[in-house]
């Protein structure tokens, strides 16, 4: 079995080069809460790999700005929505991932 990520939720800003992915890694019986630095070139894959899977909503209106003195954090929470892949179709053809485990 391929490894899946359920994916709870997308932080980024733009000041930074980098995606933060909150997710739940499945493999067979074994599954734990994470987080994913992926590059920012992931990001666009990841966003159309979550509206294919929720074609009735438009993701972009559900992303949250906050705007700090130098720069804007956006934040899209998924906890309402289907978001399942693989570690592949996260990485797409960027193949660096960075995993934070607690």
């Amino acid at each position: 079995m391929e490894t899946q990520l359920e994916i709870k939720g997308l932080r980024f800003n733009d000041f930074d080069q980098q995606v933060c992915v909150m997710a739940n890694v499945i493999k067979e019986n074994l599954s734990y809460w994470t987080t994913l630095f992926v590059d920012m070139t992931s990001l666009n894959n990841i966003l159309n790999l979550i509206q294919k899977q929720n074609p009735e909503k438009n993701l972009m209106d559900e992303i949250v700005a906050k705007e700090f003195v130098d720069f804007t954090e956006y934040e899209l929470s998924l906890d309402q929505h289907q978001a399942v892949c693989t570690w592949e179709e996260v990485k797409g053809k960027n193949k660096e991932m960075k995993q934070i485990r607690a």
